[in-house]
């Protein structure tokens, strides 16, 4: 073999073998990591997972309670509230926008602020969706409002990094409450051209409401909690200012949310029990899945579930195996290729379709339209559930940020409300989600279920072959979706 053919074979085969690190060693030696840590942790923390009165709040005295199902309505609802604050406000989103959404709330904080209101806003810092820059916070701040971030650990931390606060509430004068999957941007209030979330929250008055109050308490003085005037290295991306004049069609707006008739009905819980996760990251600060986990195990007859991701590990599968074993019907929401852009869970979801045959278990993937039967015209051609609720046995409902998910389960701060016995939210919430499952495809389970070519009609070449291409390292990196 010639000196130059030598060359470009050894060439070749350096190439060959740093694709294979790249593609194949890298991925494992993370999963690796992530299994050596998550064991290390578990036994260090054995018996000694840290707790605080607010991760875990009950209360049987009677809350009015609403579901807001649409999203519109859950952005007037949210402006009210606002408005009506007479002491403290305070909020706590992995996403905040700039924006039309967040614009109106912002300046709406930014004028009870300057009447004298306490207004606190905690942020998480995740890169790939961070917006509030630290020159917007210099702004709100000069109008009163007070701003943290949460987590800013750099990439260089791997494991840190990858902890999150993915819980969204808003908290008015420590008695109203809104907590569920949505954060502030249109794509969550229904105004967004181009993509829009069916989401769900849950509006609470009443005594638990305090204890929602304290774990943000909880979470504002903790450790990693970060002033944006201490933040170095963050994007600076030159945007529209968050309390600049409104513009005619802001003002349009924020009259159209002044006239909104409520679209939800409220009703009485007299079973109301928060829960939330510890912060800081660990496996045994996770307490959000510990209780979802046991009400799957209580549940006698039927769960109905929505996540806009089902990623499922072996631990997850077992619940649905022993929720199976039982005879209890399950019925699942979750999107499809075409409804969501999140491709990499939905190559997870395929490659796990095997696993889901189980006795009276039901997987729908939503078709991607707007839902029949708006009040207001559709704004964008494309819409996902993102949703993350359960109605367990027709009485008892969930609503909060849990995703079905091993980041949510291992690696997110997650919260969610329990209603206990309140079998017309129950029915509500059914109802809603009757509606959903009928613009649905079934993947598995159900009538004429249609597998893979369920989940992956309709949506685009180009997004078919980003799932096709990572559908061989979704298992190995599954700890991360």
């Amino acid at each position: 073999m010639s000196g130059s053919r030598w060359t470009l074979w050894r060439a070749a085969k350096v190439l060959v073998w740093s694709l294979v690190g790249i593609f194949v060693g890298l991925p494992v030696l993370l999963y690796l990591g992530f299994l050596g840590i998550q064991e290390a942790s578990e036994r260090q923390w054995l018996g000694k997972a840290p707790t605080h009165p607010a991760i875990d709040v009950r209360s049987r005295e009677p809350h009015t309670v609403a579901l807001l199902d649409v999203g519109f309505d859950s952005l007037a609802t949210r402006m009210r509230l606002i408005e009506e604050a007479k002491e403290s406000i305070e909020l706590e989103f992995f996403i905040y926008e700039v924006d039309t959404a967040s614009r109106l709330v912002t300046q709406a904080l930014a004028r009870k602020a300057r009447e004298g209101i306490k207004v606190r806003l905690l942020v998480d810092f995740a890169l790939p969706v961070f917006k509030l820059a630290p020159h917007y916070a210099q702004a709100l701040e000069a109008a009163g409002v007070e701003v943290r971030y949460y987590n800013t650990a750099g990439l260089a931390r791997f494991f840190a990094s990858n902890h999150r606060t993915h819980r969204k509430l808003l908290v008015v004068d420590r008695q109203k409450a809104i907590i569920g999957g949505r954060n502030i941007a249109d794509d969550y209030f229904d105004l967004s051209e181009r993509y829009n979330f069916l989401d769900s929250d849950m509006y609470i008055d009443g005594p638990v409401v305090s204890g929602i109050t304290d774990s943000f308490e909880l979470y504002w003085a903790s450790d990693w909690v970060t002033n944006p005037i201490d933040v170095t290295a963050s994007p600076s991306v030159p945007g529209p200012e968050l309390l600049g004049l409104p513009s005619p069609a802001e003002v349009a707006l924020a009259a159209e949310l002044q006239r909104h008739q409520p679209q939800h009905a409220l009703s009485t819980c007299n079973d109301m029990h928060f829960v939330t996760d510890y912060p800081g990251s660990g496996v045994e600060r996770r307490k959000v899945f510990l209780e979802l986990t046991r009400l799957a195990k209580e549940a006698r007859q039927q769960i109905m579930v929505e996540s806009p991701y089902l990623v499922l590990r072996d631990d997850g599968l077992a619940v649905l195996q022993q929720v199976a074993q039982r005879g209890v019907r399950l019925q699942i929401l979750t999107n499809s290729l075409y409804s969501t852009d999140a491709f990499y869970t939905v190559a997870s979801l395929a490659n796990s379709l095997d696993r889901l045959s189980l006795p009276k278990l039901e997987v729908w993937a939503y078709g991607g339209q707007a839902l029949a039967g708006s009040e207001r015209p559709s704004a964008s051609p494309r819409w996902g559930v993102h949703a993350k609720r359960a109605v367990f046995d027709d009485h008892t409902v969930v609503v909060g940020t849990y995703n079905i998910d091993p980041r949510s389960a291992n690696l997110n701060s997650e919260l969610m409300v329990v209603c206990r016995n309140n079998r017309f939210l129950a029915e509500t919430l059914q109802h809603n989600m009757r509606l959903r499952i009928a613009q649905s495809r079934a993947v598995v389970g159900g009538a004429n279920a249609g597998g893979l070519n369920a989940l992956v009609k309709d949506a685009d070449e180009d997004t078919l072959f980003k799932m096709r291409a990572i559908a061989p390292i979704a298992s190995l990196l599954d700890f991360l979706m």
